[in-house]
Parts: C-alpha cells; sequence; structure tokens
C-alpha cells in the first residue's frame, strides 16, 4: 500500500508541466485546468473503488479461490479489428467478458452488486436512471465515436481495470512519463517484481470478474496494449488462448497515432505531435515483431492470427476457424449471429482515412518501419 501511495504521489507531481522530452515548450493553461478537474474526480473514483475492493474481502472471500480456466485474450496491433472481434465472440454466451461501466465504476464485487440492485430498484420504477445515465452517456462519450465507440453497457478493454495500481497504459495521456511508456514493453523490459505486481492485481480483477458473473464461464479479454505483455500473461495463464489481430500499418499506423493525438490534445494545449508520433512509431514497430515471435514460440493450440483485411470480409467463417484452432464447438444460435455478421460484412465499408504526410509519417519511414509486415502478409506497400 506505501508503495502505491509513493507511485500516486509521485505521478502527481509529474502530471502538472510534463517535458515531454524538451519537444513541448511553455506553459500550458489548458493542462493545468485539466489537471484541476481531473485529479478531484479520478482520485474520488479511485478512493471509492478502493474501498469496494477492500469490503470483497470481508463481504466475499471466497473470490481468491475461483480458478481461471483457459482464458481467452485478443490482442495485437491497435486498430486491427481487435474492438469488432472482441464484440463477435461476446456474443457466445461461453464467454464473459468486462463491460465499461464495470472497469470505471465497479471493479469490486461488492460495487457490482450495490449497483445492479440499484438498476433493479429502477426499473420498478420505470427507468427514471437508466433514462438519465443514457442522456448523459452520449453527450460524454458520444465525441468519441470517431476513434472509439462505446457505452457503458458494452464490451471493454479489462486493462482499464488496472488503473488502481496504475497498469493501464492509457494513462500516459495525464501524465506522459517512462515508467507508464515501460508497460509497452513489458515483456522485455519490466523487472520481475513489476510483472509479478501487475500479474497478481490482473489476476484479482478476472477471479472478481468471475465470482460475479459465473465461475463457470470463460474470460474473454481484449486489450491491444497486452501484445507486449504476452510471455508474461502465457506465464501466469499456462492454458490461456491468444488470438493476435494484425492490419495493414498504412491503415493501422495513422489510425493509430491520429487516435492519440486527438486525446493528447485534449490534455495538453502545446503541440505535442512529434513527441506522440515517434513513441507510437517505436511502439507499434515492437507490437507487430512481438506478436509474431511470442505467437511463433506458443503451440498451435494456443494461439491464432486474425487479418483485419480478413475478418471484416467474413468475421463469421474468421471466428469459427479460430474455434476449430482451439478445439472448440459453436452452438447454433451463435452460428446464426456469425451468418448474420456474414451478410453484414458485404455491406461494410470503412468511413476513416488519414493522411500520412499531416501526421508526419513519411511512406518511407512506414517501408523502413514495416517493410517486412508488407512483404510477410502481401499489404499493399505505400508509394514509397
Amino acid at each position: 500500500m506505501l508503495k502505491l501511495l509513493k507511485r500516486y504521489s509521485r505521478l502527481f507531481l509529474a502530471s502538472w508541466a510534463p517535458r515531454y522530452q524538451g519537444q513541448g515548450h511553455g506553459f500550458s493553461l489548458q493542462r493545468l485546468l485539466v489537471m484541476l478537474v481531473f485529479w478531484p474526480a479520478f482520485l474520488l473514483v479511485q478512493a471509492i473503488n478502493g474501498m469496494g475492493l477492500g469490503l470483497d474481502y470481508l463481504l466475499f472471500p471466497g473470490f481468491r479461490r475461483v480458478s481461471v480456466h483457459q482464458p481467452l485474450f485478443v490482442i495485437g496491433v491497435p486498430r486491427s479489428g481487435t474492438t469488432f472481434l472482441h464484440r463477435l465472440l461476446a456474443m457466445d454466451s461461453r464467454f464473459t467478458t468486462t463491460a465499461l461501466w464495470e472497469l470505471l465504476f465497479a471493479p469490486s464485487i461488492t460495487q457490482r452488486y450495490f449497483w445492479t440492485g440499484l438498476a433493479r430498484m429502477d426499473k420498478w420504477i420505470g427507468r427514471p436512471g437508466a433514462r438519465l445515465v443514457c442522456w448523459l452517456e452520449r453527450r460524454l462519450l458520444g465525441g468519441l465515436d470517431g476513434v472509439h465507440k462505446t457505452g457503458l453497457l458494452d464490451p471493454e478493454e479489462d486493462y482499464l481495470g488496472l488503473i488502481p495500481v496504475w497498469g493501464c497504459f492509457l494513462l500516459v495521456l495525464v501524465v506522459p512519463v517512462s515508467s507508464l511508456w515501460q508497460l509497452t514493453f513489458l515483456d522485455r523490459d519490466g523487472s520481475a517484481d513489476e510483472k509479478q505486481r501487475l500479474m497478481q492485481s490482473y489476476r484479482r480483477f478476472v477471479q472478481r470478474h468471475l465470482y460475479f458473473h459465473g465461475q463457470g464461464k470463460t474470460l474473454l479479454s481484449k486489450n491491444p496494449s497486452f501484445t507486449p505483455w504476452m510471455e508474461t500473461l502465457a506465464e501466469a495463464f499456462p492454458d490461456a488462448r491468444f488470438i493476435g489481430c494484425l492490419r495493414s500499418p498504412t491503415a493501422a499506423v495513422p489510425s493509430q497515432v491520429n487516435s492519440i493525438l486527438i486525446g493528447a490534445r485534449l490534455f495538453d494545449g502545446r503541440d505535442t505531435t512529434v513527441y506522440w508520433r515517434d513513441g507510437f512509431l517505436a511502439m507499434l514497430e515492437y507490437y507487430y515483431l512481438h506478436l509474431i515471435e511470442v505467437a511463433e514460440q506458443m503451440p498451435q493450440q494456443r494461439r491464432a492470427l486474425s487479418v483485419m483485411e480478413t475478418l471484416v470480409r467474413a468475421p463469421g467463417d474468421t471466428v469459427l476457424g479460430f474455434y476449430r484452432r482451439f478445439g472448440w464447438q459453436a452452438d447454433a444460435h451463435f452460428r446464426e449471429q456469425l451468418q448474420e455478421q456474414d451478410r453484414k460484412a458485404k455491406q461494410y465499408r470503412s468511413g476513416h482515412h488519414y493522411s500520412l504526410d499531416a501526421l508526419g509519417v513519411s511512406d518511407e519511414e512506414l517501408l523502413q518501419r514495416f517493410g517486412w509486415v508488407y512483404e510477410r502478409f502481401g499489404f499493399i506497400k505505400p508509394d514509397g
């Protein structure tokens, strides 16, 4: 606990005037104002969540004995169909996965029982609370639909459950420091103590989730940010399965850089484009390499690759191929849902297009960093 408080204190102090490795200059009034709003809200939520997590040991001590059997991790390069695949798989009743509301406001069993009980009471009186929450949700989250469409009830990345222990890379937007960047190279650069700390916290999170949703369920986790944790996760969960998602760098790289710049501009009024672009190019280069290297070391029945260009054309067939690889059977209802997804896929057209030049990424640099990816998967190369 003392170490965690020291971490909070250190990152709190570092958040007010980050230097961005010398690339952010001058005073940022926007960052000051955002931090004045962010920290009180963040600390209040974490204090409430912390009390709930503590109460779990008193009220539901049995969660620590829950076994985690054959979890499935959807990982891979960001912006490569991980969300789409996650939501396809989540339609199968064998799985349980985390919703956004649980991750942000109910990481504990205690809180989940509290909020679901409150929801039942709200339903009895005509759902006025639910309507208010839906209205607020669209006002607060609707602006993010172009980057990552989500809602409080939608399946979401469970690395958000590691926010209380600062194991969620997304927090680098708040505090752009090396200790959070290191999460993107955990298998390679993380210390044994840091890996153990994160895996212990994550296992407790998963045990709580299964305790509440059903111990006979299989955990479905979707986290591109877990790609550099593959070896660590495979060691912590020896019977886990992994699906690694890939996409042409021409589409995935500018899409991810653009999405992080949108978030960065919310937290800081200075021009930090170079900092984020360089950092994410190095990160994505490692993601592609690490995903393939670690996957090839695993037994075939534990890993599979999903290429987005194939997934969006034939989602049902692609998912059923994964099931055959893992020795799983899809029930009739899930097969019908997948067939419907195949029909919808015929009308799918992506509306997102990003300019490499506008982001400061040249065709030459893309080929230099990711040329082997184009060659290996037959992606069309940029003109460079």
